[in-house]
């Protein structure tokens, strides 16, 4: 049985209406939970049908944050802060630059190719910039 900790919806949401407050934005409405649902549930499937790492199921909450588009705004901002989070619930630390992680983000939500494509060079990219907590 794994140790791993997973973000809820419930969590998510509060994490985003929290990280828009915090940026002087109204938060806007959850436009969709299943989108959000469907997100949250990638690492875990990555999880127990790959034995996928947290960083693998890291890049697979942003990823799939950033492609769902589960809230009205903020969806580039809530997968960076769900992605931190997660690594934090679970021992690790994203330490590379905030406006950097923005920037792949973004480039993720504009894939110009597969998405496998887009969610690897993510992976490899989150990989060289997570820390573990012991170090």
């Amino acid at each position: 049985m794994s140790d791993t900790i997973y973000l809820n919806v419930a969590d998510v949401v509060a994490l985003h209406n929290a990280m828009m407050e915090r940026l002087g934005v109204r938060p806007e409405s959850l436009r969709d939970a299943g989108l959000l649902e469907s997100a949250l549930l990638k690492p875990q499937m990555a999880a127990h049908y790959e034995q996928a790492d947290l960083i693998r199921q890291a890049t697979l909450l942003a990823v799939g944050i950033a492609q769902n588009h589960p809230f009205v705004d903020g969806n580039k901002r809530t997968a960076y802060t769900a992605c931190s989070m997660f690594l934090r619930l679970n021992g690790r630390y994203f330490l590379g630059d905030i406006i950097e992680m923005a920037d792949q983000l973004i480039f993720l939500a504009q894939r110009t190719d597969a998405l496998a494509a887009v969610t690897r060079r993510f992976e490899v990219w989150l990989r060289e910039r997570v820390a573990d907590a012991s170090r």
